[in-house]
């Protein structure tokens, strides 16, 4: 066995070394080999051929480490005789094969930094530059001159804010380099800084496993051209827009439009969901319908909204589905109809009600006169058939235009005494009422109908005096056309023309009703 005082300059020596015995065998070997080979110590008695493949050759052979992994090296031996027998002593040298591999990676790796399309840079464990690509340098040009391997980042930034030829925007610099080295020296980084030229640069920094970083710069300016563009059309859009979460329907952004529309500050808009503006059953049924959307909606429902000032609007909404990240976000579109709607009212109306008196015209009175006779319900059903006496000479004395003024003031009289019956004018000077009860309601109706023409109609300040005659039928369950119905109380109404006038008949018999 080796003396101690050998195995300890051994042990000190930088470079791994074995020493064997005349067979080969590993007797000792010295922390280097230890840590090149196997971290514990398994070495006693092991065949140097297992570590040495090629053992013995020349100066340059493989080594297989603890890994399994195969190395160069280059071999050095000497030989000497112990109290033991003979004693071999092997130096294996890799030192030098790493450092002449080591250009060569960093060559390889600074031509793959000068490939990428991104301003790249390198920093050790203590944020000084390590290396960086051309586009880097052409990016930075105020402080290229001033990079080396080795120089703090810190150090650059101050140069460079020292300078006139700082490429970014910056107000306040102490402030900035502050929180700039912040951000830096988180393990993940983003920021987007503004550069003097208008262009926008993302800073893209992360950390590595030895605690170094890599960092990224790469130029957004045309993805903020575009969000700026996408910002423009949707804050001056002169439609109402909302954009909103789609899991809570939180009202995010809003534009100027839909501020208008709704009647509320920004503020107040962007603290709602963006069914809040629905009428109360609307909300929920809104709500309902996009909560669970997985694509566009095309706007088909009128929905009832509220401003405000308590004005109601009839809106379509148009639904965008819109994924940010793994978030959900619905951008709706408003477009109010309201006056498209009032003025299909207004058509409807018109298309069922008289132009002068506003009251249900002949068609509409038929309608309703028809669902009555098919509805089941078993009070019996009367139809009333009026006619005003003496108005011809009211058109022919005093015009037409008084006439008309009669005519409405005939349906005002009328709305009073028929007291939420179905009142229509026929047409002409013809009237019609429709209810359902008994025969003393009917000539009660009957009677005060008459009675309301007694008095005087005040046109122009002249009284002008007109009477009312009346016909009615009646009908049980299942009668039988609505025709037949008004013609009995038509004839009925000449009858009591024929027998006066100012006075009112029920059609003789009734009607008689359909079998079944």
């Amino acid at each position: 066995m080796p003396g101690a005082g050998l195995l300890a300059t051994l042990d000190a020596c930088p470079t791994a070394a074995f020493i064997l015995n005349a067979a080969g065998a590993i007797v000792h070997a010295n922390a280097e080999a230890r840590r090149l080979f196997y971290p514990n110590d398994q070495f006693n008695g092991l065949p140097v051929a297992v570590l040495l493949p090629d053992w013995p050759l020349g100066p340059q052979c493989r080594i297989v480490d603890g890994s399994g992994h195969e190395r160069h090296a280059r071999i050095r031996t000497g030989c000497w005789q112990a109290p033991s027998g003979a004693m071999t002593t092997v130096f294996i040298e890799v030192e030098r094969r790493e450092q002449q591999e080591a250009p060569a990676a960093d060559i390889r790796l600074r031509s793959i930094l000068d490939m990428l399309p991104q301003a790249v840079c390198v920093f050790d464990a203590e944020d000084r530059y390590v290396l960086w690509n051309q586009k880097y340098a052409e990016l930075y040009n105020d402080i290229a001159k001033h990079l080396r391997p080795g120089i703090p980042f810190e150090e650059i930034l101050r140069i460079s804010l020292a300078g006139d030829e700082m490429r970014e925007v910056v107000e306040d610099k102490e402030t900035w380099l502050i929180e700039r080295m912040e951000k830096f020296r988180r393990p993940v980084s983003q920021e987007e800084q503004q550069l003097r030229d208008g262009r926008w640069l993302r800073h893209d920094d992360r950390r590595t496993p030895d605690g170094g970083a890599i960092g990224m710069r790469i130029d957004i300016t045309e993805l903020k051209q575009r969000e700026d563009w996408l910002s423009q059309l949707f804050d001056a859009n002169p439609m109402p827009m909302l954009l909103c979460d789609g899991d809570c329907l939180d009202i995010i952004q809003a534009n100027q439009a839909a501020c208008t529309f709704y009647g509320l500050d920004m503020a107040e808009l962007l603290s709602r969901k963006a069914c809040d503006m629905h009428v109360q059953n609307d909300a929920r049924r809104f709500a309902a319908a996009i909560l669970g959307l997985d694509g566009h909606c095309d706007a088909r429902t009128i929905w009832r909204q509220k401003s405000a000032d308590g004005r109601e609007h009839h809106v379509l909404i148009y639904v965008r589905l819109l994924h940010v990240g793994p978030n959900r976000r619905l951008l709706l579109t408003i477009a109010d109809v309201s006056e498209q709607i009032a003025a299909e009212d207004e058509a409807n109306h018109l298309a069922h009600h008289d132009i002068l008196t506003g009251l249900p015209n002949r068609m509409q009175f038929y309608k309703v006169l028809t669902e009555a006779l098919n509805a089941a319900d078993k009070e019996p059903l009367f139809a009333f058939y009026l006619d005003l006496d003496g108005f011809k000479p009211v058109n022919d004395t005093f015009g037409h235009a008084a006439g008309d003024e009669v005519l409405k003031m005939v349906a005002d009289r009328l709305r009073t005494e028929a007291q939420g019956e179905m009142i229509a004018r026929l047409g002409g000077d013809e009237f019609a009422i429709l209810m359902r009860g008994d025969y003393e309601r009917a000539a009660d109706l009957a009677n005060r109908c008459i009675a309301t023409c007694e008095h005087p109609f005040d046109i122009r300040g002249l009284a002008i005096r007109i009477s009312m005659s009346i016909g009615v039928a009646s009908a049980g369950l299942n009668c039988a056309e609505g025709d037949t119905l008004l013609q009995e109380a038509d004839r009925a109404l000449y009858c009591a023309k024929a027998e006066g006038r100012r006075t009112w008949r029920m059609a003789s018999g009734g009607l008689s009703t359909k079998a079944g």
